[in-house]
């Protein structure tokens, strides 16, 4: 696990709550919400106020990495299994499938829809969609 990763997350325990500023703290929260998932199983939830834009890039790109991971860690273990040292390639196509598969969540959210799901005055639901700007 990644140090800084362990850091927010004693902090997090510690007092209560961390605030992570700049690009390199979405990256750092995308890395300590993967990892709060999958090995705690923690169920995370958004705060209606968070902008959307934001929770995608820590959602899709986290699972796009996570899934084009386990898919390189595959085809890199097949491959080393002809070379004789399947463990190398499955951490090497592992790592390569993880950016690959990042870079393609970054994509998705450039290219995708808003969706902004409400209750208005009356409570009833109201659900608008926005094409993204390509």
């Amino acid at each position: 696990m990644n140090p800084s990763v362990s850091l927010v997350l004693a902090r997090i325990d510690a007092e209560g709550a961390v605030l992570l500023r700049g690009l390199h703290a979405v990256t750092l929260a995308r890395q300590v919400l993967e990892h709060v998932v999958t090995s705690a199983g923690y169920r995370i939830v958004f705060d209606p106020g968070s902008a959307p834009e934001l929770v995608d890039y820590l959602t899709i790109t986290a699972s796009s990495g996570l899934r084009g991971a386990a898919i390189g860690a595959g085809v890199g273990g097949l491959v080393g299994l002809a070379f004789g040292r399947p463990l190398a390639g499955a951490v090497a196509g592992g790592g390569v499938g993880l950016v690959a598969g990042a870079a393609h969540g970054v994509n998705k959210v450039a290219r995708g829809w808003r969706v902004r799901a409400v209750y208005d005055a009356n409570g009833e639901p109201t659900v608008a969609i926005h094409a993204l700007p390509a």
